[in-house]
C-alpha cells in the first residue's frame, strides 16, 4: 500500500515538475509587444520601463510592477495589460490631456490636465490650450492637483475648459479669467464672452458654439457678449 502511493505521489510530483517546466519554458517568452493609446508618450520610453527582455515570460509578467513604472510618466493616467497566449502582450495606455496652461513667473508655464492637475513645467506653451488668469496659488506639486487659495474658482474654471474642450472649442481659446469667479471672461480670438458664474455653465457653452457658428467671418470679428443662464448680448464688428 505504501509503494502503491509513493508512487502514486511520484507520478504526480513528475506532472507537476513537467507542467512547471513547460510553462516557464521559452514557448512562453514574450515575442511581440503591442501599445496602443499613447500620443505624447514616447513608444520608446513605454517600452524601456516596461522592462521586457528576450526571455520574459508573459505568464509570469509582473503587470504591477510594470504599470508604476510606466505611470512615473506624469501623462499616464493609466495602463492596462492583456496577455495572448502564447506570446503576445498587449499595453493600453490612457494618457491625462493637457488642457490649460497657467504662467507661474514671467516665462514660465504649468501644463494642467483636464482635472487640474499638474504634468509639467516649461517656458514655453508647446499646443493652442487657454492660459487660466486670475488663480492664486502659492505652491505647486508636479503630478498633483494645482492649490489655490480659492478652490471654488478653480473648479469653476476647470468646469468651463472641460466643457469647451467637450465642444471642440479649447484649442481656439487664448485666455480664461476667473479673478472675478462671478464674471468668468473666456478669450476666444479677438471676442470675449463674459458668461458669470458656474451656473447653466453647459448652456453658455451651447450659447458661444451657437453665436461662432452664426458669425459671418468669425475669425475676422472682435466684440463682447455677456451670457447669463442661456440668455446673451452682444456686440461683435469686423476688424478694420
Amino acid at each position: 500500500m505504501n509503494d502503491k502511493r509513493f508512487r502514486i505521489a511520484a507520478g504526480i510530483g513528475i506532472a507537476v515538475l513537467v507542467v512547471i517546466l513547460f510553462l516557464v519554458s521559452p514557448f512562453f517568452s514574450i515575442e511581440e509587444t503591442v501599445i496602443v493609446g499613447y500620443n505624447r508618450v514616447d513608444r520608446a520610453e513605454i517600452l524601456a520601463q516596461l522592462n521586457i527582455g528576450s526571455t520574459t515570460n508573459l505568464l509570469f509578467f509582473n503587470t504591477n510592477a510594470a504599470r508604476r513604472r510606466v505611470m512615473e510618466n506624469l501623462y499616464v493616467g493609466d495602463v492596462i495589460f492583456e496577455r495572448e497566449l502564447p506570446r503576445r502582450l498587449y499595453v493600453t495606455i490612457h494618457e491625462r490631456r493637457l488642457t490649460a496652461y497657467v504662467e507661474h513667473m514671467p516665462g514660465s508655464f504649468l501644463f494642467l490636465d483636464d482635472q487640474g492637475r499638474v504634468l509639467a513645467v516649461s517656458t514655453h506653451k508647446t499646443e493652442s490650450f487657454p492660459v487660466l488668469e486670475g488663480l492664486d496659488f502659492t505652491r505647486f506639486r508636479l503630478g498633483q492637483i494645482l492649490e489655490v487659495s480659492d478652490n471654488v474658482s478653480f473648479a469653476s474654471v476647470v468646469h468651463y475648459a472641460q466643457l469647451l474642450n467637450l465642444h471642440d472649442l479649447i484649442h481656439r481659446v487664448s485666455h480664461m479669467n476667473v479673478s472675478d469667479p462671478e464674471n468668468i471672461r473666456i478669450m476666444i480670438g479677438y471676442k470675449e464672452f463674459n458668461v458669470g458664474d458656474i451656473a447653466g455653465a453647459d448652456e453658455k457653452v451651447r450659447t458661444i458654439v451657437q453665436i461662432l457658428e452664426e458669425l459671418p467671418n468669425a475669425e475676422l470679428m472682435r466684440g463682447f457678449a455677456t451670457i447669463r443662464h442661456n440668455q446673451s448680448e452682444h456686440f461683435f464688428e469686423i476688424l478694420q
